[in-house]
């Protein structure tokens, strides 16, 4: 205002005005809440199929709101049968919790599920959701919950979906990484010793209280087509992260079009492939192809076959599309090994390879259409769905600046401090107590 037009105001003068022009462009984050019902409506009506959900306390307050839409529903049946589920707090006046489950198409890009907003992320609201999952989804042969180990998750899946697997994601270092990855048990116990170096614990935490059938590849009940972190849904997150201090129904509205915008771009995709897999999957199918190429193949009988590989050999029967390696049964993909026998007996790859990634089911997955929701100002609502009254929730945003980022767990890497003088980390130029170190003198680029 001082530079521009000459103008001397305080700063909270500044910044009610900044306040009264976001609830101009976003809408007023309390009488938004009334909106919610309307919103939910308009998904409903664009897009046959979808199903929403909203409860409020016996004071009419907002307590949680859910919606899948119907494309996502109907695309599920031909997605991994794996959910990934996990939460991110929203900045707005009236906080509260976002809840999300996501799967992965053919291509094993992210396909949202569901969402949900909830007024705090306890037992209550993650068994809600979760029932709320399970009436719109159902459920599949060998479908697998993966999540991370939030003590209100664990005991909603167990709730919930008493006869599912459910994986958990651990945060740890490359030895755990190899670990749960691991396809035979020879890996796994060499990384299992990395751990054991590491601290004597450690096994007996990973085994006895949390399980290996919950973290690992190798012992896990049901196969996860290599999903073993929650990294789609935490991708979602970062997604949403320039929304989630938006007013709750201006935050739904943007829920939808990224739903559109994702769902449209994978339609894009899976129009475009002329690949037999989904192009990601092609892409691995042909690593193991390449690397079959060094291998030497002796035969057992028909379908049994012995593969050399640097002095190891590998039991690879086509019958059962199994490989000693083991890689071949749990990723429902011809290992490196499988490839060289079907190399040898001029075989199709592709048969031996899951319905999951095949371009067949990538389009089928985008089969409909996410139609957008229109303005506002064209919307015809019922009066008996306008009148309905919601009003924000008890919870009310702490006084000061918002926390942007969310806590970081004991076991995750932190970034660390770099001197400016000494060029050392976990401490700062202010409190370096060693030689300064030169800095190389900068190049100048040549024009």
């Amino acid at each position: 205002m001082a530079d521009d037009y000459s103008v001397s105001i305080s700063y909270q003068k500044a910044w009610r005005a900044r306040e009264k022009a976001i609830v101009d462009a976003r809408r007023c984050p309390q009488e938004s809440y009334s909106e919610i019902q309307s919103i939910l409506y308009m998904m409903q009506i664009s897009n046959q199929g979808t199903i929403t959900d909203l409860v409020t306390d016996e004071d009419n307050k907002f307590k949680y709101l859910y919606f899948a839409v119907g494309a996502s529903i109907k695309g599920w049946q031909h997605c991994t049968p794996i959910i990934v589920t996990d939460g991110t707090f929203l900045t707005n006046q009236h906080g509260g919790t976002l809840l999300i489950a996501s799967a992965q198409n053919a291509n094993r890009h992210i396909f949202p599920l569901a969402f949900a907003v909830v007024d705090s992320e306890n037992d209550s609201s993650w068994e809600w959701f979760l029932h709320k999952i399970k009436e719109t989804y159902g459920e599949r042969e060998g479908q697998c919950i993966v999540s991370d180990r939030h003590e209100s998750i664990l005991k909603a899946v167990k709730e919930t979906f008493q006869d599912i697997m459910h994986g958990e994601v651990i945060e740890l270092k490359i030895a755990f990484n190899s670990a749960s990855k691991a396809y035979n048990i020879e890996d796994f116990e060499k990384s299992m010793q990395d751990l054991d170096n590491i601290d004597v614990r450690i096994r007996d935490y990973l085994v006895n209280e949390i399980g290996v059938e919950k973290w690992t590849r190798l012992y896990g009940m049901n196969r996860r087509y290599k999903t073993m972190t929650s990294n789609i849904v935490e991708s979602v997150n970062a997604a949403l992260k320039a929304v989630r201090d938006l007013p709750i129904a201006t935050l739904l509205e943007c829920l939808h079009s990224l739903v559109q915008r994702w769902y449209w771009e994978n339609k894009n995709r899976a129009q475009k492939t002329t690949t037999t897999l989904a192009k990601i999957p092609e892409k691995t199918l042909k690593k193991q192809r390449d690397m079959s190429l060094k291998y030497k193949v002796e035969t057992s009988n028909l379908l049994v076959y012995q593969v050399h590989d640097n002095n190891r050999s590998h039991i690879v029967n086509l019958e059962n599309k199994t490989c000693s390696c083991q890689r071949f049964e749990y990723d429902e993909m011809p290992c490196s090994h499988a490839m060289a026998v079907l190399s040898k007996r001029n075989l199709s790859c592709y048969k031996y390879c899951s319905y999951y990634y095949t371009k067949e089911a990538f389009t089928a997955t985008y089969e409909d259409s996410i139609l957008a929701l229109g303005e506002a100002t064209s919307w015809n609502i019922p009066d008996l769905i306008r009148n309905i009254v919601v009003l924000p929730p008890k919870h009310k945003r702490a006084v000061g600046r918002p926390k942007k980022q969310r806590y970081k767990n004991g076991l995750e890497a932190k970034a660390q401090v770099v001197c400016g003088q000494c060029r050392q980390r976990g401490h700062n130029k202010r409190s370096c107590k060693n030689d300064p170190v030169l800095k190389p003198p900068r190049k100048r680029k040549r024009s």
